[in-house]
């Protein structure tokens, strides 16, 4: 079953490449998500969101 995916991957690359000039605002996407924030590190002053990344650092 991999195998026959693996090749709708390479024959789907080949037909539709993706375009050069694409570029997603993530800025949009940061607004849309609803933040879950949890500590990055051991000192928990640096946070990420797991669903967009976003990095909020605590004083």
């Amino acid at each position: 079953m991999y195998i026959f995916e693996l090749i709708y991957k390479i024959i789907n690359k080949i037909k539709y490449p993706k375009p050069l000039n694409a570029k997603e605002d993530y800025s949009e996407l940061y607004q849309e998500c609803e933040h879950i924030f949890v500590p990055v590190d051991s000192t928990k002053k640096v946070l990420a969101c797991t669903k967009c990344g976003l990095l909020k650092k605590i004083d």
